[in-house]
């Protein structure tokens, strides 16, 4: 067939490209696939095939003796225009392929020279095109939520740094990459499957879907991560439009049957005229997120100087972290509780310290969020256990009195695998009772994963150990999990203590959780005590111990061990509070 069309090209060039008058060649012409024209030298139709006629979707009896332009205008100064009338000035056979929106309808032509005008050979490619555009749009989208993909998000931000370098760019605005990162995700997976974390991601999606400007570009990078691209931003306008997403993150999900609450952390970057590169920028991002991060749940940051030093410390220290271990670097410090009635050693917190060799003693706020994303979380459980329990032992051997001792987990190490019977063994073999091991959790490991941690908390509680809620009220408060939780102490946040030196409602407000504490029957110490009158207001309003700089601040062991001592000599029957309160 190839042949024969070009044998009918060359002889309908060679004759003028007349209208043929072979039957034979006519039969042949309308057998084409190919649309088939011939235009005469004033720009009118001569000759159109079957096929032709049906691409144009004219009978070419309204069609032969017009002229095209007339016939189609919009092909006037298109780039099939463009190639007819080159074809035509040159004699060079031309090609073009472009969509002809009126017909709706991708055409590649070609047009060749002949004495009388051109012919055209054009075929309909529109299910090629959209197919490369449907590989184009699945190589550039992600298949779960339908925003953009990581290669799109690089290439929309290289587009933008290019942008900037513009002189046209203006100066008072900025181009603004907000990263947002959802928390527990990982958690949702792990408890419920995949098919409910990927119901959140959608949901997620669809959200911000609908709050985003037309021209603000978003995409999901990767599991958990979204990037958000605005032009023509500021740092205020920015960090508003962040806040909106983090309140937006306050509705719960309604995912697979279940209501599921998320939060997010969300780092942010501004590109001005500085030189910078996409890379850069997402980099940046990505700093302002982990310094969210760890300022606690639904935070956000503009990334700054600052920040990435801190990056480059939390790395460094992320490369020393072996070192932690291997040479004995962590240690425990240990901060009273003391009762209110009658100031007596109710228990202490073992508080995290690295003793680093060049930075220095290290308090959990410089490294523990970089400890317990690294593969050491696991190991920090059973060494905390032994560390705990060997202190103890040491104590009692100089014949003190010790008092039950609490140890802080995070959520991953709650929920992992067999706790409570580790605990139980570790204890057991340094002739331990589990009594004397207090083990607390924060809000924040309850939130997605309510019925697993009941459960851990139950045998826990069944072991013989003690457990307690930690800064309740900085977090959810849900009074739902609350009642259902077994839990022996509340213990109440610092930020509620602070407020009692300038509030009447902070008051109120410990009152209420004393109230409902003491409904469910359970303890109560207050957090972060540093003033007499703080301490009056709680034991006023029922609070039953007391922890904070007032009575100690956290001690070394041997410290510790001076504190427990001088208690043990105090006169019998003196209950003042005054004795720890100098």
């Amino acid at each position: 067939m190839e042949q024969k069309t070009a044998s009918d090209l060359l002889l309908l060039r060679n004759n003028g490209a007349r209208q043929p008058t072979s039957a034979h060649l006519g039969d042949m012409l309308n057998s084409l696939s190919d649309g088939f024209m011939s235009i005469d030298k004033s720009w009118r139709f001569t000759y159109l095939n079957d096929t032709a006629e049906r691409y144009l979707r004219q009978e070419r009896k309204h069609l032969l003796g017009r002229e095209i332009w007339q016939c189609y205008p919009d092909l006037v100064n298109s780039g099939y225009y463009r190639v007819y009338q080159q074809t035509a000035a040159t004699g060079l056979p031309g090609q073009h392929t472009d969509y002809y929106a009126p017909l709706r309808t991708w055409f590649e032509a070609r047009s060749f020279q002949h004495e009388d005008g051109i012919t055209v050979l054009f075929r309909d490619v529109t299910s090629e095109y959209e197919h490369a555009a449907q590989l184009e749009y699945e190589a550039t989208h992600d298949y779960l939520t339908s925003l953009g993909n990581r290669r799109k998000c690089m290439e929309m931000l290289k587009h933008a740094v290019t942008e900037v370098a513009l002189p046209s760019f203006m100066p008072a605005s900025s181009v603004a990459v907000l990263l947002v990162v959802l928390d527990h995700i990982k958690e949702v997976n792990d408890a419920f499957g995949h098919a409910i974390g990927d119901e959140l991601l959608r949901g997620f999606a669809q959200r911000l879907l609908a709050v985003l400007e037309p021209t603000t570009f978003a995409a999901r990078i990767r599991g958990d991560e979204f990037v958000l691209l605005l032009r023509n931003s500021s740092r205020s306008a920015a960090e508003a439009f962040a806040k909106s997403i983090l309140n937006m993150l306050t509705i719960p999900f309604d995912a697979g049957g279940r209501t599921i609450s998320l939060s997010a952390s969300i780092g942010i970057a501004l590109l001005r005229q500085e030189t910078a590169s996409a890379e850069t920028l997402l980099s940046q991002a990505d700093t302002a997120m982990y310094a969210a991060k760890a300022s606690g749940s639904c935070q956000l940051r503009t990334y700054d100087a600052a920040l990435d030093r801190g990056m480059r410390d939390r790395a460094a220290l992320r490369i020393d972290l072996p070192k932690a271990f291997a040479a004995n670097q962590l240690e425990l410090h240990f901060q009273p509780q003391v009762a209110l009635t009658d100031a007596s050693l109710t228990g202490a917190e073992a508080l995290l310290r690295w003793r680093h060799p060049e930075r220095g003693l290290l308090t959990p706020y410089a490294f523990l969020d970089v400890l317990l994303e690294s593969p050491y979380e696991g190991v920090l459980v059973e060494w905390l256990l032994n560390t705990v329990c060997e202190h103890i032992v040491a104590w009692r051997s100089k014949g003190l009195c010790v008092p039950r001792i609490s140890l802080n987990l995070s959520p991953r190490q709650l929920l992992g695998v067999g706790l409570a019977d580790k605990i139980l063994q570790i204890a057991t073999s340094y002739d331990i009772a589990p009594s004397m091991l207090d083990i607390e959790v924060t809000e924040d490991s309850l939130v997605t994963e309510i019925e697993k941690a009941t459960s851990v908390l139950a045998s826990l509680k069944h072991a013989g150990m003690h457990t307690s809620l930690d800064d309740f009220g900085a977090g959810y408060s849900s009074l739902s999990y609350l009642v259902r939780l077994p839990i022996d102490t509340i213990k109440i946040d610092k930020s509620f203590v602070r407020a009692l030196l300038d509030s009447d409602k902070a008051s109120a407000v410990i009152r209420g959780i004393v109230g409902l504490a003491r409904s469910l029957g359970m303890k109560t110490i207050a957090e972060g005590v540093e003033y007499r009158q703080q301490a009056k207001e709680l034991k006023d309003a029922g609070c039953d111990s007391i922890q904070g700089y007032l009575t100690s601040r956290p001690l070394s062991s041997a410290a510790f061990v001076e504190f427990m001592s001088r208690l043990q000599q105090r006169p019998s029957g003196d209950t003042s509070s005054a004795f720890f309160m100098r």
